[in-house]
């Protein structure tokens, strides 16, 4: 049971890792494709691993707003925190500026949830809420008749109709509010990871298999994630249908492998616990470093777009700077995280 959690801690403090790095300027383009081919499929993945079967017996009134709670409850705190940060000081600067968007816009781009298109130009990383509550609700149906089979179907039918969606939805279509569209495509790793339990559960902890079955996982995962095109899930863009689904799985089942085989440690425990404060803020972190380097070390502009080592700066000093703040926020409002307050789990 220790090595179960242990893992956990590491795979979601690897997982939150990438998404901030994913969001940094300076990487290269091979580097991207590796982090966007599998960093928001592994959230996806992740929330439907650890939810328990026993969720999907509640009925389906109770399941819902139990997930409205969860998820809006931060998202509307989130978005709150970010339209002021964006009201006052962001939209004054840099590319913000450069669009000149209406606040009216910003706010009712809250309301709307899409994550391109500039709606949710305060903070783009909003929709993953939004996204996440859609995805629960579109798979609670097919999970409550407890058929193995036939949500298998049901997911590889989403698989290919998400993926049929994207020539409509890239090129001027209608994409619908809170970014339904694209949690036709991120269910099937919401039910992927509910459905892998048993499969997880039954995985040997001796670290020289683990090792042995990560290299040709990696290979995979390196090699169809490089062959893809850069994958952006909140856009709709997939790659090739194979490629995408093959590095996203592989990816997952890498650093699975890879979290399994390190030791846990009380850093990557904290990182992996504030994973729902460091995922909607790292961004509004960003600027402020930008600044320091710009104003006060008088660095040139342009130097952290070409910079690998800036980026995993940006990375790790986003979230040394906000797990103090996620520590402060789980110990005495955890209700803002649409966490109970006695942090029991469902």
């Amino acid at each position: 049971m220790a090595a179960r959690i242990s893992w956990i801690d590491n795979l979601k403090a690897l997982a939150i890792f990438f998404v901030v790095l994913g969001h940094t300027v300076g990487l290269p383009l091979a580097v991207q494709k590796l982090i966007f081919s599998f960093h928001m499929p592994i959230f996806f993945f992740l929330s439907g691993m650890l939810v328990k079967a026993k969720t999907f017996d509640q009925p389906a009134s109770t399941f819902i707003n139990s997930r409205l709670r969860k998820r809006l409850t931060p998202y509307f705190f989130f978005a709150a925190i970010s339209f002021a940060a964006w009201l006052a000081l962001f939209r004054h600067f840099g590319t913000q500026a450069a669009k000149d968007i209406s606040p009216w816009r910003a706010l009712a781009g809250i309301f709307y949830g899409l994550g391109i298109d500039d709606w949710l130009t305060i903070n783009i990383t909003l929709w993953f809420f939004l996204c996440l509550l859609i995805t629960e609700c579109l798979f609670f149906p097919i999970a409550k008749q407890g058929h193995r089979d036939r949500s298998i179907i049901f997911l590889i039918g989403c698989s290919i109709v998400g993926y049929v969606d994207t020539w409509f939805y890239g090129a001027g279509g209608l994409k619908l509010p809170w970014c339904i569209d694209i949690a036709v495509t991120t269910v099937v790793f919401y039910g992927a990871g509910h459905l892998s339990q048993p499969l997880i559960n039954r995985l040997n902890y001796d670290r020289i298999r683990l090792i042995l079955a990560a290299l040709p996982i990696g290979a995979v995962y390196a090699v169809c994630s490089l062959m893809n095109a850069k994958v952006a899930i909140v856009a709709g863009v997939y790659g090739n249908y194979a490629l995408f689904y093959l590095a996203a799985f592989s990816g997952i089942g890498f650093w699975i492998l890879i979290a399994m085989i390190m030791p846990g440690n009380r850093l990557m425990r904290r990182i992996g616990a504030g994973t729902l404060v460091i995922f909607p803020m790292h961004l509004l972190v960003f600027p402020f470093i930008t600044a320091i380097l710009i104003y006060v070390l008088k660095w040139p502009p342009d130097i952290r777009y070409h910079s690998i080592t800036l980026s995993i700066g940006y990375a790790l000093i986003s979230i040394g700077v906000l797990l103090p703040i996620s520590d402060l926020i789980m110990r005495h409002a955890p209700v803002l995280l649409g966490l109970p307050s006695s942090k029991t789990k469902d």
